[in-house]
């Protein structure tokens, strides 16, 4: 009997995948397992449901058993991968009834992990939380009870999203950001500037160019001593510094890995049969950020799971931020050599990435101007 398709990893790529594999073919055998509950829930949800007060088990879409009985797959959460071995076709697993999974062909859709901040001393450091998952959502919300004052470490766009959220949800926030604008990674000064102004006015104090530098247990709450030497009572930290690929399963069985698992148009890894998907895979230099770049992946690998010979291409897209407080668009250019050109008015901030050429390439819209989203998506597309 052949082995297995084995998927490693029940998050949206996973998922992703097992729905477009069944689109193709309704019979062949899958696997899947996961080091968590193997939940189906959308994580771009999570700061909406903190703001709205939803326990976890709102968010999720469907049970493992549920997902595992619709798309005829076996789901296995609880699981840990501890080895794969890609000569003899088989991952180790800490399952002591059957530590041996063989496959057929293998997917790694282990996602990224949360960030933490480095350098924070004192003895609450640890107590710092990331919101990466929903078991972390979960853990959040239970520190939440009864709780108001918030600081959230970051100053990109889930801390800006997870900010306003905690501030829409009743909470005292504070903002703490190294850099000297928010957004740093996505948009230029100005953009960043006018998302701290509307941040502000709603409420979140926003303070640039600090970080938590320590984080000491007080009597019923935490002190936060910042790089600047403000002292800040709080109650909850949060860290929202982006994510890191996970890759140590690839690592340590020898595939290529650069800023991610390096994967080829056909999202195969340097290892025959294995193949990559998701947050964790690298194509072109680029990690997969956005939900409609891994459904699209997903549907590719699907057809070269199947023996055919489709290609991942990246498409410009736009990113519309969770902010109440203030509408942005975002199209993250490409890594292509290019400058940014800012303008802005009472109304709001237009910024359009250009390479040398003079071609439009990306743009980051805040305010009245993120209604030209569209317009511009077309021209970056043409």
């Amino acid at each position: 009997m052949a082995a297995p398709l084995l998927i490693v990893g029940t998050g949206l790529a996973g998922y992703a995948l097992l729905r477009a594999v069944r689109q193709v073919d309704r019979h062949r055998e899958i696997c899947m397992i996961d080091a968590d509950a193997a939940a189906a829930y959308s994580k771009s949800q999570l700061p909406d449901g903190l703001a709205r007060g939803r326990d976890a088990g709102e968010l999720v879409i469907a049970t493992a058993e549920q997902m595992a009985y619709r798309f005829e797959a076996t789901i296995t959460p609880h699981r840990r991968a501890l080895v794969l071995d890609p000569v003899r076709r088989i991952l180790r697993t800490d399952n002591p009834a059957q530590a041996e999974q063989p496959w057929s062909q293998l997917v790694l859709a282990t996602g990224a992990e949360a960030i933490r901040p480095a350098n924070v001393r004192g003895s609450g450091a640890a107590a710092i939380l990331t919101v990466g998952s929903l078991a972390e959502y979960a853990y959040l919300r239970t520190q939440l009870a009864g709780r108001r004052r918030v600081a959230v470490i970051g100053g990109g766009i889930a801390a800006c999203e997870l900010a306003e959220s905690f501030k829409r949800g009743g909470c005292e926030v504070v903002l703490l950001e190294l850099g000297s604008h928010l957004l740093g990674r996505a948009c230029p000064a100005l953009c960043g500037q006018r998302v701290a102004e509307a941040l502000a006015a709603a409420g979140v104090r926003v303070r640039l160019e600090d970080r938590a530098q320590r984080i000491d247990h007080g009597m019923h709450d935490f002190e936060l001593t910042t790089l600047g030497g403000h002292t800040l009572p709080v109650d909850v930290v949060v860290a929202a510094l982006g994510t890191r690929p996970r890759m140590q399963l690839a690592r340590a069985a020898g595939l290529d890995v650069a800023g991610g698992i390096v994967v080829d148009h056909g999202l195969r890894t340097s290892a025959e049969g294995i193949f990559a998907l998701g947050a964790c895979a690298e194509l072109d230099g680029r990690l997969f950020a956005l939900r409609e770049d891994i459904e699209n992946a997903a549907h590719v690998l699907a057809d070269v799971l199947g023996g055919h010979a489709t290609r991942m291409r990246w498409r410009p897209r736009t990113l519309q931020l969770n902010l109440e407080c203030c509408p942005v668009a975002i199209c993250e250019p490409p890594p292509v050599a290019g400058e940014w050109h800012e303008s802005a008015t009472a109304r709001g901030v237009r910024a359009l990435f250009h390479d040398l050429s003079g071609a439009l390439r990306g743009f980051a819209l805040v305010g009245e101007p993120a209604g030209e989203a569209g317009r511009l998506l077309a021209r970056v597309m043409h």
